[in-house]
């Protein structure tokens, strides 16, 4: 009897080493925290995706999520000591899971609030029924060109009608201002250099202190500073005493309020 019982239990054991240990089976802690550090730690160090797979299942399980097998996962944000991770179990809507570097972890989603998995945000890893990895989302270069075509095609969003339009649209704005450019470029080039004016240089001919004191003895002070000779011209006196002339009494007020000298005349010849 004892030696049938030993046989029974060597054939048990045998059986057992021969059957496949399936990824996804239970790990050996329940503590949340090392499930963190050995997520995190495992991504950071290249670990078999299975491996990381089977812990994030646990860390699911342990917030009391359902996850009854997990398909895929994705790395969508990796900043200083913290990930955040994106899980699809079986049957539910996805999770989010975020670990750092000092053991801190989170669960949270299943209710929709999480977008889809998008490979543009990461690789997303896939597992199959017996939890081995199947795949991932990289691209080869046939796929790549693939996809590129298919992104220009008419039923998408962006199709080559619309692309066409942007480059000839920016093309001809490039060539419109190039144009303008280059004519401007020649206009400049081709002018002839002119001396540039002097504003009222024509009009500062100087007249002696004793003709300026004729004149003023012969006019009369319309409004403050400001003298209206009989000839029809004005004389100006300014804040510093200096007198100018002009055609207008409103120019000879400003030159006597501001010190402007605008639309200022010479000064009128003494007939003999």
């Amino acid at each position: 009897m004892k030696a049938l019982h030993s046989f029974v239990l060597a054939v048990v054991l045998s059986i057992a080493a021969l059957a496949p240990v399936h990824a996804q089976s239970l790990v050996d802690t329940d503590d949340p925290r090392q499930l963190a550090l050995d997520v995190y730690s495992g991504i950071n160090r290249a670990a078999p995706e299975a491996t990381i797979a089977v812990r994030l299942q646990a860390v699911v399980r342990l917030f009391r999520y359902r996850c009854t097998r997990l398909t895929d996962y994705q790395v969508f944000a990796q900043r200083t000591n913290i990930i955040d991770l994106k899980v699809k179990c079986s049957g539910d809507t996805l999770y989010g899971v975020t670990v750092a570097s000092n053991g801190y972890v989170t669960v949270y989603g299943g209710n929709g609030i999480l977008s889809g998995l998008n490979r543009s945000d990461g690789l997303i890893y896939s597992f199959d029924n017996e939890g081995e990895l199947s795949g991932d989302s990289s691209l080869t270069v046939n796929q790549a060109f693939g996809e590129t075509v298919d992104r220009l095609d008419l039923e998408d969003e962006v199709n080559v009608a619309s692309i066409v339009g942007i480059v000839t649209i920016t093309f001809a704005f490039i060539l419109v201002f190039t144009i303008v450019w280059w004519r401007a470029w020649k206009f400049k080039q081709t002018r002839k250099p002119r001396e540039r004016m002097k504003p009222m240089h024509k009009h500062r001919v100087g007249a002696s202190s004793s003709l300026k004191d004729e004149y003023l003895e012969e006019s009369k002070e319309v409004v403050k500073n400001v003298f209206k000779h009989p000839d029809g011209f004005y004389i100006g006196r300014g804040k510093s005493g200096k007198r100018r002339f002009f055609k207008s009494a409103m120019w000879a007020k400003t030159y006597a309020a501001r010190g402007w000298r605008l639309f200022e005349i010479s000064a009128p010849e003494r007939s003999a």
